[in-house]
């Protein structure tokens, strides 16, 4: 996602000093990592809610997880608690603005607290086929490895729900549609040129009285 501030929606004393250099290029840059910090919350609460209208967390989905980092094939159990679609995303979303403040991207990455965003191009793949859904291949290691997903405990099995086998018949799995970024911008856009504002003049008006430290 990115957020670019122009002179939009914004007020005529605003529009007239955005733009100019010093102190106002400092306050416009802080107002957009104010930003960018807001965002990036929106972002996790929605994946931690489960989306917008997304579609149920399957079964299967619900009992493993791909292994992060791991090799095709590798799989862990999830930890105890709630999980939704996506859900351990949200812990990976971060925001980037660049030198001069014009510009905020918010996308999903790795870095450190206290470091500048950044973004992790697997990440930001899963995140793609997540949006735009996907259709998986079977291949016989799969079929072998979700037949075995049957144990001896508890007695009564059921597939679909304790088990989970696929039909000879089955040659794809269909993943389905989880739009993430637009949902997220379609709630907060009207609230942007406000919010930036009101961080702006707050930052020039730290560092007009010597009380930002940066």
């Amino acid at each position: 996602m990115k957020v670019t501030i122009d002179e939009k929606g914004l007020k005529e004393t605003t529009q007239a000093v955005m733009g100019l250099p010093g102190l106002f290029r400092r306050a416009r840059i802080s107002a957009m990592k104010s930003m960018g910090w807001w965002i990036r919350g929106e972002l996790k609460t929605y994946i931690y809610q489960g989306g917008e209208n997304w579609p149920a967390l399957h079964p299967l989905s619900a009992f493993f997880k791909k292994k992060q980092g791991a090799k095709a094939g590798e799989w862990q159990k999830r930890r105890k608690g709630r999980e939704t679609a996506l859900s351990w995303l949200a812990k990976f979303a971060r925001y980037r603005v660049d030198d001069e403040g014009t510009l905020l991207q918010i996308d999903f990455g790795k870095s450190k607290k206290g470091k500048p965003g950044s973004f992790d191009p697997a990440l930001v793949d899963i995140v793609k086929r997540a949006e735009e859904g996907e259709k998986v291949h079977v291949t016989e290691a799969m079929r072998k490895f979700l037949a075995a997903t049957r144990r001896k405990r508890p007695k009564t099995q059921i597939s679909g729900q304790t088990y989970f086998p696929l039909r000879k018949t089955t040659n794809t799995l269909t993943i389905p549609k989880r739009p993430i970024f637009d949902p997220v911008w379609q709630r907060i856009n009207a609230r942007v040129p406000g919010y930036f504002e009101e961080k702006f003049w707050a930052a020039l008006q730290r560092y007009e009285k010597g009380t930002a430290k940066s």
